[in-house]
Order: structure tokens, then C-alpha cells, then sequence
């Protein structure tokens, strides 16, 4: 058993879900069950509200009809259009299996990229956003490792594609559930507050996946000069 397995189990023995127990972890930087029960004591109300809001979309839909909840930790069970969600893949380039189990296809040539979005509204010096960005890179990186992105090995070879966005409109919160909602994988940095900026300040956003999809998310934002 890895350690993020033995840290997941831990957590699901205190009874939270797999899937909050792996996005505690990620959100922590798998710093330990510790700091992840930290967090997902901290952040309980969000996590009810939205285990509120998918039930209710279940519930809500068609017995036969497509269902919405999507994460950026899937769970097994989770479906877009009634096909097992794969994270990193739209569904449509998902193959299902007669047992139900399913897998990505083969997409070759298919250019990815990385975009990190910075809140540019919080006036962070230049070695401070760098900071940032290393942040939500390494933990972009790490989420897509975990989960298996099937392209990940893709975007190493081709360079690692990465560019830096502002974002002054739109807040990270709403990019990030956009991003989630076409299973595209991605990591939210919340600062600690210990430098020029205030405790749970979101700072950057990263998003990665297929160009187009990517631009869906990202489009409308310009370059940080």
C-alpha cells in the first residue's frame, strides 16, 4: 500500500468519503492525514453543500438521463452521459467496456497544454507570484500523476507546455468548477498568509488538458506581463 493510500485509509476510517480523503490530501500537498483532516474540517460546510448540490442533480435528472457531479478526484461511480468519468479525458473519448469498466482511447498527437491563472487582483510582488505558481504547478502535476492522466506522459515529451494567465474578472473559484465540469485536472492554491497578502487568499489556478478544451476555461483571459 502507497502512502497516500495508507494516509486515504485513515481518513475513511473517520468516516469521510474516498473522494474527499484524496482531495484533502492533494489540497495539503500530502502533507499527512493530520493536515488533511485539518483541512477537511475547514472546509466541511463547502464539502456538504456540494454533496447537497450533486444529490440534488441526481435526483432531479431522468432515471436514464446524464449526471453532473464532477471533481477533480472522480469517483468510480461518477458518469458524464452515462460513461464512467475518466479525469483528463472528455467523455466522448472514454471507451466502455461490456463489464463497465472504461479507459481512455488512444489520443495521438493530441497537444495539451498547462495554463496557470493568477489573481491579479491581489497585487502580489513578482517573486511572490512566482512562488505561487510553483505551487499550483507542483500540485497541478501531482493531481495529474495521481489519477493517472493518460496524456500526462504526452505534455512531458512535447516540452511541458505552460503558460501564465491574469485573471481580473472572473474569480479562481469559478474558473476551477468550469475546468472541473469538462474533467480537465486542476489545483487551487490557497495561501497560508505568512507574506503580503491575507490568510485563504486564492492565488493561482492551474488548468491542464487538450488545447481547445483548455481555452474553453481560459479564453478571455490575457498574458501576465
Amino acid at each position: 500500500m502507497s502512502l497516500r493510500s495508507d494516509h486515504v485509509k485513515q481518513l475513511e476510517d473517520m468516516g469521510f468519503s474516498s473522494q474527499h480523503a484524496h482531495r484533502a490530501l492533494t489540497a495539503t500537498h500530502d502533507c499527512g492525514t493530520e493536515a488533511a483532516l485539518g483541512w477537511l474540517v475547514e472546509n466541511a460546510a463547502k464539502l456538504d453543500q456540494e454533496s447537497d448540490e450533486q444529490q440534488h442533480n441526481i435526483v432531479s435528472q431522468p432515471s436514464e438521463g446524464p449526471s453532473t457531479g464532477v471533481s477533480s478526484q472522480p469517483d468510480p461511480s461518477t458518469t458524464v452521459s452515462g460513461t464512467p468519468a475518466v479525469l483528463g479525458v472528455p467523455s466522448a473519448l472514454t471507451v466502455l467496456h461490456p463489464d463497465g469498466s472504461a479507459e481512455p482511447c488512444r489520443m495521438v498527437g493530441l497537444d495539451c497544454k498547462a495554463v496557470l491563472v493568477v489573481n491579479s487582483t491581489l497585487k502580489m510582488s513578482s517573486g511572490k507570484i512566482a512562488a505561487q505558481c510553483a505551487h499550483a504547478a507542483v500540485g497541478l502535476y501531482k493531481n495529474m500523476y495521481i489519477n493517472g492522466v493518460p496524456w500526462l506522459a504526452s505534455w512531458e515529451e512535447d516540452g511541458e507546455k505552460t503558460v501564465v494567465l491574469k485573471s481580473e474578472g472572473p474569480d479562481l473559484q469559478t474558473l476551477e468548477t468550469k475546468a472541473e465540469s469538462l474533467l480537465l485536472p486542476t489545483f487551487l492554491v490557497e495561501d497560508a498568509g505568512r507574506t503580503e497578502i491575507a490568510p485563504g487568499s486564492l492565488t493561482v489556478l492551474g488548468i491542464a488538458g487538450p488545447n481547445a478544451m483548455v481555452n474553453e476555461v481560459t479564453g478571455s483571459l490575457r498574458t501576465l506581463q
